[in-house]
């Protein structure tokens, strides 16, 4: 059986549970998570950084925020997919002062 090289990450709702699930310390979800959204978000990383080395980083660092912010961000009306893109965007802009992230918000990490 053929496997697909990329994974789909998970509809929206799926990420603000496993978000929610984050948020009570459920490591059985962040490794869940994580197997959805790495390739994803390290792909769009290393193509708007630019250097492979920068995106592994970032990448380990997004993960390492979402651990740490989830128990303080969880709400009713929390929308996971971008709460984790506004983290991506973040953390590269961070990267790159002179605005060369390339990120829409209106388009969450997919």
């Amino acid at each position: 059986m053929l496997v697909p090289s990329m994974r789909v990450a998970p509809d929206p709702e799926t990420v603000t549970d496993l978000v929610k699930r984050i948020g009570d310390r459920d490591q059985a979800a962040f490794g869940h998570f994580y197997r959805c959204l790495v390739r994803t978000i390290f792909t769009q990383l290393s193509d708007s950084l630019g250097s492979t080395a920068l995106a592994v980083s970032v990448t380990r660092a997004v993960f390492v925020e979402v651990w740490r912010l989830a128990p303080t961000s969880v709400s009713a009306d929390l929308d996971g997919l971008a709460w984790v893109s506004d983290i991506v965007a973040r953390r590269a802009a961070a990267q790159l002062p002179d605005s060369r992230w390339r990120y829409n918000s209106s388009q969450p990490v997919e």
